[in-house]
């Protein structure tokens, strides 16, 4: 028997919601947390120096003062290279024209996307291992040093005097709290902690191994041990700032540290920890965005960032990886 079904029909009207989900990471808490200045140039310097050993062997009655030290000759030049992000867009003339769900205007939705993504580049290249590289013409553009690789990540950079190099690091795999105590004191012993305040960027599994050195593990069953008020009727299995023997850190998850360009595979077990007032983003060319002529087919533009990360010292920091 014939009949008129939703699958045989023609006319039927769409059903589309005026709704459109965009679920990725966006939070960028290293950029949010560093300093911020202006570079003048595509490279720009910051100056290390040290403090002489100790020494406290004494001087003799009467004697007079015949040898001289440079107290400026360990100072040394650590540098890094501006980098520019960019992204594009275009709408065609038609598309902007006709009605789009969720859409008011596809082009300013189009700069919307290109912002947010360039905020995603700039983190995942300032917490990555990428070494700086000149701009030598040929499809090798500027880039930046990331992160990681002023940490040693990879090999030391061929530019950062010995003193200056970070110490301060834990390779080994699943961190406990022993293993976090050791990369802090590590840390204090390097430079005596002058910031006073840390902040681990952490990713995932690191970020939950660090919340697990508030549990008790109960050899007998297996299962988690915590001791805690009930008056506040819930249970806290989280740690978000951890106060060690040397100093205090702020646990910040992120999954933008160690990524690779063009991946968005997140390295899990990845941390950071940074010192905020001894790293800065440098730029160049604030972010802008710069709409092109329309030579017919529609509206077209980019949205660009010009600007480098400047370590102010490595042993300031400390990383997991």
């Amino acid at each position: 028997m014939a009949k008129a079904t939703t699958y045989n029909t023609a006319g039927n009207r769409e059903d589309l919601t005026s709704i459109i989900s965009v679920l990725e990471p966006e939070a960028t808490p290293f950029v949010s947390m560093i300093k911020k200045g202006k570079a003048t140039g595509t490279f720009f310097e910051t100056q290390v120096d040290k403090l002489n050993s100790v020494e406290f062997s004494g001087v003799e009655e009467g004697e007079d003062v015949t040898a001289f030290k440079n107290q400026s000759a360990d100072r040394a030049r650590i540098g890094n290279y501006v980098q520019k992000f960019r992204d594009t867009f275009m709408v065609s003339d038609l598309q902007e024209m006709v009605d789009t769900a969720g859409v008011a205007s596809e082009f300013a939705n189009a700069e919307s996307k290109a912002v947010r993504n360039i905020k995603r580049s700039i983190e995942s290249a300032f917490c990555s291992s990428q070494d700086r590289q000149a701009d030598a013409g040929a499809g090798a553009p500027y880039k930046t040093r990331g992160m990681l690789k002023w940490l040693g990540v990879g090999g030391q950079p061929s530019d950062i005097p010995a003193f200056a190099q970070n110490v301060a690091n834990d390779t080994t795999g699943t961190q406990t709290e022993a293993t976090f105590n050791s990369v802090l004191q590590e840390l204090y012993e390097a430079n005596g902690m002058p910031g006073g305040q840390l902040t681990l960027l952490a990713g995932p599994s690191l970020k939950k191994e660090i919340s697990n050195f508030s549990r008790q593990l109960a050899a007998t069953n297996g299962t988690y041990t915590v001791n805690q008020d009930a008056d506040s009727k819930k249970i806290t299995l989280t740690v978000n700032v951890y106060e060690g023997d040397f100093g205090n850190v702020a646990i910040v998850p992120s999954l933008f540290i160690n990524r690779t360009s063009g991946s968005d595979t997140v390295d899990a077990d990845a941390g950071l920890l940074i010192d905020p007032e001894y790293v800065s983003m440098m730029s160049l060319k604030a972010e802008s965005v710069t709409e092109l002529e329309n030579q017919g087919g529609g509206r077209r533009g980019f949205v660009d960032v010009v600007a480098g990360l400047a370590c102010l010292s490595p042993k300031a920091h400390g990383y997991f990886n």
